[in-house]
């Protein structure tokens, strides 16, 4: 006959002791390690082009007096291309419009005074519904958060020479016009 002994009871206590032994030193050996993460955001854009000259060619100021040029306006279109990121809810994407004129004849007229020797005259832009543009219009962009990212766009303008109410004022004169606009993307 064979004699048993069974160490059941401190075998679990010495196995326990043998395990939190090892994990203890286990601890003691991992290393910590820390990772840093970075990133940059940037604003959801797009690429804005325009015709870079609009040329009204040699006129007559009878003409452009007489509203000709108001009657057939050139056209000028604002194209947004290449549209990327995310538009949220809470800003709206636009086109931020801005350029030197004045509104001495009605009308805001564009006009860069330095290089044009005319008097009272100048380029009045106006949007599809024909309200007049000026050098603070935010012009809407039709996009939104689901159709932006990879969105095209074009904004219709209408150009044409003017000279507002100043066109029966005696100092009103011709001669060279010079007016440049910029059309920039921003939010509102």
């Amino acid at each position: 006959m064979k004699n048993h002994i069974s160490l059941s009871g401190h075998h679990v206590a010495l196995r326990a002791s043998l395990c939190l032994c090892l994990l203890a030193m286990a601890g003691h050996a991992v290393a910590a390690t820390e990772v840093q993460f970075t990133a940059t955001f940037q604003a959801p854009t797009c690429q804005v082009s325009a015709p870079p000259v609009l040329d009204f060619g040699a006129v007559q100021s009878s003409g452009i007096r007489s509203g000709d040029s108001l009657a057939n306006p050139l056209p000028l279109t604002v194209t947004l291309s290449q549209c990327a990121g995310f538009v949220g809810a809470v800003q709206k994407p636009v086109v931020k419009v801005s350029g030197t004129g004045n509104t001495s004849s009605g009308d805001f007229l564009f006009l860069q005074p330095a290089s044009s020797q005319v008097v009272n005259y100048g380029v009045r832009i106006v949007n599809a519904t024909g309200d007049v543009v000026n050098n603070t219009t935010l012009l809407p962009v039709p996009l939104n958060a689901t159709n932006f990212d990879g969105g095209n766009v074009s904004i219709p303008l209408k150009a044409a020479l003017s000279c507002g109410t100043k066109c029966s004022d005696a100092a009103t004169k011709g001669g060279t016009l010079n007016a440049s606009v910029t059309f920039d993307f921003a939010y509102q």
